[in-house]
């Protein structure tokens, strides 16, 4: 912090603090602290400000609605360049989605950035800049990506909790976040900053920024132009933990219900996949006796089967350790942003403006191999078997042996994903009817933007290819290992002899497919013959495969897709003082038209959408909307400086829009502050909010994807249903007919892989429909020198919320409803065995979601020389907490709420404790100022099973409480002006070091640990 900063905060600071709403001390006060109700940038007299959440200027006193609000100074203080990573500790924002989090949600999330109001997910929050809507991040979505807003350009970030539709339209429903961007700037900036995990030595983080503005035509316009570049390198699980420090929460083996000693739910150390290893597990006698066991690894090693655990998983021996199918913790993320942000005076009264930015975010992360089950090799003709196998499968009469596979080899599966974003937004600004209207002003703009993807699916199994290099023979013109199809093109490859649940998944899937004359080599990706190129691959052993062979089934695939969006507005705002006044003052208003269009296009590489590859089939994804809205406000001032009345004010809002997708919608919202002394100020909301599907929930095609639910068929499960009776004569009508006994159907033990079906959009969808209300207070006492205590109620209720039901939902509907006649059984299909094979998912309008808490403040700016005591500087005390009382969700009518409060993992975000909280304390003395910062999140529970009853350990099991860790992190950052505007800087976070909890990748913290860092800044004026 600069001298010239210090000096403003000194001055200014008590007077100011009283003379305005207590948040927005935090515009002016350089603390890292967070302000909330602030959501205002003060004008010349500090009188009349805007205010995120309304398009009416006004005193910030007025502003009904709770506003938490960050400023730039807060940002440089905490040393995270990753804003998300730092508006993660807004209690409204705890479940958004940062690097963290972004790796391994799910196909193509790597390196995406998005905030998630109230954990009721990022597609319910509206982002905005300056106040005007944001291109997303990601085709087929309105989510923003944070990684394209430049951080140094930062001005403040408001965030507005509750139904903001009326004010800004759909996809505000739980809330809005404003980033006001610096627009009037002069001078030279210039900042640079490195930091790096101390203990580990990685997670390199490397930033810089520049910015330089001037005004010109003897100061009627003003240019600045900004540059931002940064760079995360990501980690791994292998540089964080062991296979012997790695524990997964798994059923107790030993687990008796009538037993309260023994947990239900337990760590295992070093536990494994049993199906397959990195080395080859060998069958020799597989389908004899079907005894799930493996006789040699694929080097010809005896296989070590370890400790059985369950039917999936054992404790140390041959098998794949479940710490190996971990690729990364964190992404490698690397920035280049660039913002162009102008404003020129035509007129006293006519003002153009434009903003123009360009981003793009490159971003790579690693998962796990590909794995194959029950391969099938004709071991006497194949070269690569070991003599051992071979002895073996001759003294048991077969001439196949069948191989399970994880392929480390091959290369870990990965995304690299290069993102383009592009944003334009011009207008005007001008005052109309001046000779009626003291200050009516009509604000015009149109903002386009962008984003452009490039998704690699990196290492990426072409099946067919795999299937013929497997297939390996000698050739007898060179005594060398070739594929049989170089040989013979009419060969098909061995397959497996089951009718379900082991086997390739994708298009030769062995529950559905098998390798015919008919899709084998009918590809344009692989065509059997001599000229075909396969290699031979050999997967018997680790890392004796060749090169060759490792090129040609492996394929880096292309998908690429685009989000455009053209938003036209027109806004006329003012007050009445030209025209009439209330006694309390002018009535306020906005009222405004606009325009939006939404479409989007993503298209996967034709290899993809034929399903040849290990990876889901995709299709295209083509998807329009546009929608003509109309809105209006006002702001009606009752009483104003009256006894036990010094302010009275109630306001109101609308929004009307017709979507050509769904129709017409109606939002809107009234709220008020009452002030009946200087001291105190309550404020509240209603609003009835409304969301409209995008593009993603509407037009997404019927995408391959997989399931792993219990069947509640299964006669271990018929006894967990509300009517048991009910489900077991269901469960009869269904598996009878099939030629399966229900009495002894085990559909658990059948469906020990993950199953295909598809997942898409939804055309018939309609809105969301909310209902929010705020209730709270801003106490500032007369008697205590800037203390402020502020405290609001929120509560949050959607319904006919869009959610894709969970497989396990529909499962058990179908059976669990009167008949079996319904629509839940019309999406399953079970194989002749019983088992279930197939599953079509689609999002509908049947979701019930409700959340409430209670959002606080305490802030107290101390100037010790008030009380005589001087040259010791300056202390600010700020603790910002959150109490959530719920978070709730109802996936299918009827249905009993899943209480996602206190748990480690929700539905729609992230994790959900019950407390919530940031404490910062700042001092301030002449050259020097010292910044210290303590996160906590309360504990949560690891998963939904919380029967952890006291237990001794038992040697292989290692007991640990249901719930995970607090957060409780500290940070502390000091930093020196060497001169005037020119700042030196060092800071950890972290500095104890806390780490994820046993079990866990990043909960409570992230896996990154202890972090220092160290920068610079200077500006030139």
């Amino acid at each position: 912090m600069s001298n010239n900063a210090r000096a403003r905060i000194a001055p200014r600071s008590l007077g100011y603090f009283l003379g305005t709403s207590t948040l927005a001390i935090s515009a002016v006060l350089a603390t890292p602290a967070f302000a909330q109700n602030e959501g205002a940038e003060a004008s010349d007299n500090d009188d009349v400000i805007v205010v995120t959440g309304t398009r009416i200027e006004r005193p910030a006193l007025e502003a009904p609605s709770p506003i938490t609000s960050v400023t730039s100074e807060n940002i440089a203080l905490s040393g995270e360049t990753n804003i998300v990573e730092f508006l993660n500790e807004v209690p409204a924002l705890v479940g958004s989605q940062d690097n963290d989090d972004a790796t391994n949600l799910g196909i193509g999330t790597t390196g995406v950035n998005t905030l998630n109001l109230r954990n009721l997910g990022s597609n319910r929050t509206l982002v905005l800049v300056n106040g005007r809507r944001h291109v997303g991040g990601t085709a087929s979505s309105t989510a923003v990506d944070i990684n394209t807003i430049p951080v140094d350009l930062i001005e403040r970030v408001d965030v507005l909790t509750g139904g903001a539709s009326a004010v800004y339209g759909a996809d505000a429903v739980t809330g809005a976040v404003n980033f006001i961007m610096k627009d009037d700037f002069e001078g030279l900036s210039v900042r640079g900053q490195g930091g790096l995990s101390p203990d580990d030595g990685d997670a390199e983080t490397y930033f810089a920024s520049i910015l330089a503005g001037t005004n010109f035509a003897d100061d009627r316009g003003n240019i600045a132009v900004s540059f931002e570049y940064s760079k995360e390198n990501g980690i791994n699980a292998n540089d964080r933990f062991t296979s012997t420090e790695w524990f997964t929460l798994l059923d107790n083996p030993d687990f008796d219900p009538n037993g309260p000693d023994v947990r239900q739910r337990v760590f295992l150390a070093d536990s494994t996949i049993a199906f397959a290893s990195p080395e080859g597990a060998v069958a020799i006698d597989f389908f004899d006796g079907f005894d799930l066991l493996f006789d040699f690894e694929g080097d010809g090693d005896p296989y070590d089967l370890g400790q059985p655990i369950s039917f999936r998983n054992t404790i140390g021996g041959s098998s794949t350790r479940n710490l190996d199918f971990i690729g990364s913790l964190t992404s490698d993320i690397e920035r280049y942003v660039g913002n162009v942000i102008t404003h020129y005076d035509f007129s006293s009264n006519v003002r153009g403006f434009l903003e123009f930015k360009f981003a793009q975010v490159e971003s790579a992360s690693e998962g796990s191999p590909t794995f194959n089950d029950l391969v099938p090799i004709l071991v006497n003709e194949n070269p690569f078997t070991p003599q051992a196998i071979r002895d073996a499968a001759a003294l048991a009469g077969t001439d196949t042996v069948y191989i399970s596979h994880d392929t480390f080899e091959l290369g870990r599966r990965g995304e690299d994903i290069t993102r383009r974003t592009f944003r334009v937004a011009t207008g005007l600004e001008t005052t109309v009817f001046p000779s009626t209207f003291d200050n009516l002003n009509l604000v015009m703009s149109f903002v386009y933007g962008r984003t452009s993807e490039d998704f690699i699916a990196t290492n990426n199994l072409v099946l067919d290819r795999f299937y013929a290099a497997l297939d390996a023979v000698v050739d007898p013109s060179t005594g060398q290992p070739t594929c049989r199809t170089n040989l013979d093109p009419t060969a098909l490859p061995p397959q497996i002899p089951f009718p379900g649940g082991f086997g390739f998944l994708g298009f030769f899937d062995a529950f559905n497919t098998t390798v015919t004359p008919d899709n084998f080599g009918t590809t344009p990706f692989f065509t059997p013959g001599s000229g075909s190129g396969c290699e031979a691959l050999n997967l018997f052993g680790l890392g004796n495969a060749s090169q060759a062979a490792i090129d040609f089934v492996n394929d880096d695939s292309l998908r690429t897709g685009k989000l455009d969006q053209l938003v036209v507005s027109a806004t006329l705002s003012g007050d009445s003082s030209g025209v009439f006044e209330l006694p309390a003052g002018p009535v306020g208003f906005a009222f405004g038209l606009e325009y939006r269009d939404e479409n989007s296009e993503d298209f996967p590489p034709e290899i993809n959408i034929s399903g040849f590859t290990f990876g889901n089939l995709i299709r295209p994804t083509i998807g329009e909307y546009n929608v003509f809205e109309g809105y209006g406000e006002i702001s009606v001032p009752l009483i104003k400086d009256r006894p036990f009345a010094e302010l009275f004010a109630v306001d109101a809002a609308f929004r009307v829009s017709d979507y050509s997708t769904i129709g017409g919608t109606l939002a809107w919202n009234v709220g008020g502050v009452y002030s009946p002394v200087e001291d105190i100020r309550f404020r509240g909301t209603y609003s009835k909010a409304v969301r409209a599907p995008n593009i993603s929930e509407l037009f997404s095609p019927q995408n391959q994807s997989f399931f792993l639910p219990d069947d509640p068929c299964d006669v271990d499960n018929i006894p967990l249903a509300s009517n048991p009776g009910l489900r077991a004569a269901n469960c009869s009508a269904i598996l009878t007919p099939l030629g399966v006994d229900p009495t002894t159907f085990q559909g658990d033990d059948i469906l020990n892989a993950t199953f295909p079906g598809v997942l898409g959009g939804n055309p018939d969808l309609t809105e969301e429909k909310a209902t929010t209300w705020t209730a709270g207070f801003v106490y500032q006492p007369r008697f205590i020198d800037n203390l402020t205590f502020t405290a609001d109620y929120f509560n949050i209720k959607i319904a006919d919320g869009i959610i894709p039901p969970a497989s396990q939902d529909i499962v058990d509907q179908c059976v669990d409803l009167p008949s079996i006649n319904n629509n839940f059984c019309s999406l399953i299909d079970r194989r002749a065995d019983g088992g279930l094979s197939f599953l079509s998912v689609v999002p509908v309008n049947v979701a019930f979601f409700e959340t409430s808490g209670i959002d606080y403040e305490v802030n107290y700016l101390w100037d010790p020389a008030s009380v005589g005591l001087e040259n010791i500087g300056q202390f600010n005390l700020r603790y910002i907490g959150s109490y959530l009382e719920r978070l709730d969700v109802v996936s299918l009518p009827g249905q009993q709420a899943d209480e996602e409060r206190d748990e480690a993992v929700t539905l729609l975000g992230d994790d959900a404790p019950v407390h919530t909280g940031a404490l910062d304390l700042t001092w301030l003395y002449e050259a020097l100022t010292v910044n210290y910062r303590w996160r906590f999140r309360d504990r949560i529970f690891r998963d939904e099973i919380d029967e952890f009853d006291a237990a001794a350990d038992q040697g292989i099991i290692l007991f640990e409480p249901g719930r995970s860790s607090a957060l409780s992190t500290h940070d502390v950052q000091v930093r020196y002006s060497i001169r005037e505007n020119a700042d030196i800087y060092v800071g950890v976070n972290n500095m104890l070091n806390q780490r994820p909890d046993i079990g866990s990748t990043g909960t409570p913290v992230s896996p990154i640990g202890r972090f220092v860092y160290a920068g610079f800044s200077f500006e030139l004026n």
